[in-house]
């Protein structure tokens, strides 16, 4: 029999349920202990997402997953780690390293806990049923009473029957049974904290009969507030992950400006598509640098044994650049220009719907139609002429015709049956991916050539000519990828995925 765990409805203290519990069973008291819980996750809540749990108690970590209530073996850690890999080696590592990837562990909730470990004995004085009850609060109201007391019952082998009827004992006096997931939703708005709260993709249900430039403002609201929650962040150097998301909020709304146009007014066009670049501009240089520095493992890989400590002091050269970087995107975010942007562009967001084009009172749903099937159809146009006989320049802007899909995919998601749109998705992604990695390469050729240009030669000889062995390697990755277009473009383009566009974005007259 498995463990069950009931939410006391009386508001009482361990010492006061134990107390009422040993009026009717027969019970002794072993241990009652205070300790401080604290839970961990990522900032866009990657291990809730993956139904993870990760809580600190005495110096030790501790995973549990919500849905199938089982534990991993905690470890033992002197202090947190800010990421998965500062952990010891093992398969705890390698669980949240899968999930977390880059992103770093921040304290999400600590919580005060008091718990109390029960017996209920037969008359023979033998265990039957272990008890352990848990008044928890948030450590921030440390002078308040429990915010909640659980019990749980931890049944002995042989005696399911005496679990039963605790269990039954405590439901009829208005006890809930919770799920580990219960328990951690509870704790968390207890807390004040709000699980899944944040998504770096916008998430609306939009209405297929709602005006355009309404549910076109209320997408890029959803955005602006992704590009404000990270904003503070990226100065105080947390992980990546707070500038990328920045940085794709306002590719998105950038790119729905341009494909928009025709429904907003033209110089508020002019205007943002201006300005929003300009901000994205301040951290391209910052951004650049976390790409190659989060590549590292990757490019000593490619190197040969004997060269690759050669290439360490090019990541120590780029280190020093993204200081400089850092320092730099910070002064402009934290700018008067950067909060005049902002605020302007959140005051026309909230205009209230005007008469600003014919397009503007359009209802959404085949407008989001039309603008999908038409890029689809230019990406299919596009790819079978680069296919036949295509140079890198066009394969570039093929990509950025994927990329202005794939946003216009999930800007509407909601207006569409999820499964299908997700294959589509899935399939452009695979030729993103393609074509991302051709122009990634050759950018990376172009500027690891550029830095090697910037490092004296007499000191950094061997380094020198390990930068020209991984450019040589990144060279031969370009041309496979190559290769592969032809495979990536044909699976975007076949039959059933022409069919699918066709019925679920060709507007019906």
């Amino acid at each position: 029999m498995n463990q069950l765990m009931y939410r006391l409805a009386a508001e009482a203290d361990p010492a006061g349920v134990a107390q009422t519990l040993s009026q009717t069973f027969a019970l002794k008291v072993e241990t009652t202990e205070k300790a401080h819980l604290t839970y961990y996750d990522s900032f866009d809540w990657r291990l809730y997402q993956k139904s993870w749990a990760l809580a600190g108690y005495k110096q030790s970590l501790y995973l549990c997953h919500l849905g199938e209530a089982k534990e991993m073996p905690p470890v033992r850690v002197e202090k947190p780690p800010v990421f998965a890999w500062e952990l010891p080696a093992g398969s705890f590592r390698e669980q949240l390293t899968t999930v977390l990837d880059v992103r770093a562990l921040l304290l999400q909730a600590r919580i005060d806990t008091e718990s109390t470990r029960l017996h209920m004995v037969d008359d023979e004085k033998r265990t039957v049923l272990q008890l352990n009850l848990e008044a928890v609060r948030p450590s921030a109201y440390t002078d308040a009473p429990p915010t909640t007391i659980y019990v749980r019952l931890i049944p002995v082998q042989g005696h399911a029957a005496v679990a039963q009827r605790v269990a039954q004992w405590l439901g009829a006096r208005g006890s809930t049974a919770v799920t580990p997931t219960d328990r951690f939703h509870q704790m968390m708005a207890a807390a004040g904290k709000q699980p899944g709260s944040y998504t770096a993709k916008p998430r609306l249900a939009l209405d297929p009969t709602m005006r355009a430039d309404m549910a076109l403002k209320a997408l890029l609201r959803a955005d602006l507030e992704i590009i404000r929650l990270n904003a503070p962040y990226i100065s105080q150097d947390i992980d990546t992950e707070f500038l990328h998301d920045f940085r794709v909020a306002l590719r998105r709304t950038r790119s729905a400006i341009s494909q928009f146009k025709h429904i907003l007014p033209a110089d508020v066009v002019i205007r943002f598509k201006s300005e929003l670049k300009m901000v994205a501009q301040w951290t391209n240089a910052l951004r650049d640098l976390d790409v190659y520095l989060l590549a590292a493992p990757k490019y000593r890989a490619l190197l040969p044994d004997i060269m690759q400590a050669d290439i360490d002091p090019l990541f120590s050269y780029l280190r020093q650049k993204r200081v400089t970087a850092l320092a730099a995107a910070a002064v402009h975010l934290q700018s008067a220009d950067y909060h005049r942007v902002i605020h302007d562009w959140q005051a026309f967001l909230d205009m209230p719907a005007g008469e600003t084009s014919p397009g503007a009172v359009l209802p959404i749903l085949p407008l989001a139609q039309r603008r999908i099937h038409k890029r689809y159809r230019l990406i299919l146009k596009e790819g079978r002429r680069i296919w036949q006989e295509g140079d890198e320049a066009q394969m570039h802007a093929l990509r950025i015709e994927c990329k202005k899909l794939r946003y216009l995919l999930e800007f509407f998601a909601s207006l569409f049956p999820p499964e299908e749109t997700a294959v589509l998705i899935t399939q452009l992604k695979t030729l993103q991916s393609n074509l991302g990695d051709i122009n990634d390469l050759r950018v990376q050729e172009a500027y690891l050539s550029s830095i090697a240009g910037e490092l004296p030669a007499a000191e950094f000889r061997q380094t020198l000519l390990a930068i020209g062995a991984l450019v040589a390697h990144l060279h031969g990755q370009r041309a496979q990828a190559r290769e592969k277009f032809s495979e990536a473009f044909a699976q975007f383009a076949v039959k059933g995925n022409r069919q699918l566009f066709k019925r679920l974005f060709k507007e019906t007259p």
